[in-house]
C-alpha cells in the first residue's frame, strides 16, 4: 500500500469514532497487512467485485458493511475472514463519514487523478509501470493498470 493510503487510515483511525470496535481493528488489519493493503482502493473503476463501507458514529449507515458479488454482511467477524481469506483480491475501501472530509476527498482525488494520467502516457510507459507495479507487489495499482490497458487495447 502507498504511504499516503496508509496516513489516511492512521488519520481515519485517529480522527473518528465508529459504533463497531470491529472496524478499528479491520482498519488496523488492512494498514498492517502488507498484501492487503497494495490490493486496497479508494476509487470505484467498476472492477472490484468486494467492497467495504465504513461508517463513523454520526452516520446514520451501519458501521460496517461489505459487499461481494450477491452477498451483503455486517458481520465483523465474517469480514475479517474473507479479508483474511482472500488477501489478494482487490478491495474497495469506502467511508461514510457524517462531515465532508477534504483530505478524504483528496485522497479520492489523487486516485482518479493518477488513473487519469495513464490516459495521457504512451502504451509503453503503461507496460513500464505494469512491471513496477510487480517488482513493487503492488496488486492493486497492476490492476487497475492492467486493466486500463486491456480497455484501451480494444
Amino acid at each position: 500500500m502507498m504511504k499516503y493510503r496508509k496516513d489516511f487510515i492512521d488519520y481515519v483511525l485517529y480522527n473518528y469514532e465508529f459504533g463497531d470496535r470491529t472496524a478499528v481493528w479491520i482498519l488496523n488489519f488492512i494498514k498492517s497487512h502488507p498484501v492487503i493493503s497494495s490490493n486496497t482502493v479508494f476509487i470505484d473503476d467498476g472492477n472490484v467485485d468486494r467492497k467495504l463501507r465504513i461508517s463513523d458514529n454520526g452516520s446514520s449507515s451501519p458501521t460496517l458493511l461489505f459487499e461481494k458479488g450477491n452477498t451483503v454482511t455486517v458481520d465483523g467477524e465474517v469480514i475479517f475472514h474473507e479479508l483474511n481469506m482472500n488477501q489478494e483480491q482487490p478491495l474497495l475501501l469506502i467511508f461514510n463519514l457524517h462531515q465532508e472530509d477534504r483530505r478524504y476527498d483528496k485522497l479520492k482525488s489523487l486516485e482518479t487523478d493518477m488513473d487519469s494520467s495513464l490516459e495521457k502516457i504512451g502504451h509503453e510507459s503503461v507496460i513500464s509501470q505494469i512491471d513496477e507495479a510487480l517488482d513493487s507487489k503492488d496488486h492493486a495499482r497492476f490492476i487497475r493498470l492492467t486493466d486500463y490497458l486491456n480497455r484501451t487495447n480494444k
